[in-house]
């Protein structure tokens, strides 16, 4: 056989295939300790893009269904206050029938006085109710609110509120006034005739309560399912995400084994190649 001494073939391809299998034994380790296949772009520079824009748009829907919930907290404020304001309107129409009744003549003036504090509690809800600020009924003009719903341009559900206010009469022989949208309705009861036609205004006034009640309610009903669908979206974009960036760790610890044995292997035949060229020495004696 030849013995050289000048290049150990041996030793030196050895020492190379030592140096893959350390490599492999640290990518190995650096995964098994972050739980993630793909640490930078040169693990996988495709899946790294793919699951970074998954990641993101599951954190922008996330903030989406945060503000879908604001929207449903204006819905159910809303609501609340207009529920309110329908409790007093039923107040007001046993007031106001019985002020149509010719027997009440001399205690009208203290029936509309009765209405007219109810009516300024309405006024006082339409004016004081609000979510972070932000009027409900008394902002002027129609209100619109903006919910950004999703993690996209343009996914955006409006919540519209009509302006509402009340204004009391100054004293039992005042009317008083609601606006509903840009509506008045009058409530007088001064007299039989006028609170005999001011039943039928306090109906109308009840009707358009429970419309902007309904209009809520609708808007809470649509936000409830986008959420829904929302949380959904998030899950199943976190689990795409997990699948491309998260490591096997059955797999994982397979190639570990392997790669640790080899690691092992490869040193102890690096020592038996670099043992070959020391058989020159038997020449020399």
């Amino acid at each position: 056989m030849a013995l050289k001494i000048n290049y150990n073939f041996q030793s030196d391809f050895t020492h190379a295939n030592l140096l893959k299998t350390e490599y492999n034994v640290n990518k190995n380790l650096e995964r098994l300790a972050t739980g993630h296949r793909v640490n930078r772009a040169a693990d996988d520079a495709a899946g790294l893009y793919i699951a970074d824009q998954l990641k993101t748009y599951a954190l922008s829907v996330d903030q989406g269904t945060r503000n879908a919930q604001d929207g449903v907290s204006i819905a159910q404020i809303a609501q609340g206050s207009l529920s309110e304001v329908y409790n007093i309107l039923n107040d007001i129409k046993a007031k106001t029938i019985q002020a149509s009744n010719t027997t009440d003549d001399n205690s009208r003036d203290m029936l509309q006085q009765d209405i007219n504090k109810l009516v300024d509690a309405i006024g006082k809800i339409f004016k004081d109710t609000e979510f972070n600020g932000l009027k409900l009924f008394s902002g002027g003009g129609t209100q619109t609110f903006k919910i950004h719903y999703g993690g996209r341009t343009d996914q955006e559900l409006d919540i519209v509120s009509a302006q509402a206010s009340a204004v009391a009469g100054a004293s039992g022989g005042a009317a008083s006034n609601v606006n509903i949208g840009g509506k008045d309705y009058s409530i007088d009861v001064t007299s039989q005739t006028a609170a005999n036609e001011t039943v039928s205004t306090v109906d109308a006034l009840i009707k358009a309560v429970d419309k902007e009640a309904a209009n809520f309610g609708s808007a809470q009903i649509e936000l409830e399912k986008i959420i829904s669908n929302n949380e959904t979206q998030a899950v199943n974009t976190r689990d795409a995400e997990g699948r491309i960036r998260n490591v096997d760790f059955a797999k994982e610890m397979a190639d570990f084994t392997k790669n640790n044995i080899l690691m092992q292997s490869g040193t102890a035949m690096l020592a038996q190649a670099n043992q070959q060229s020391q058989l020159v020495l038997q020449l020399l004696r």
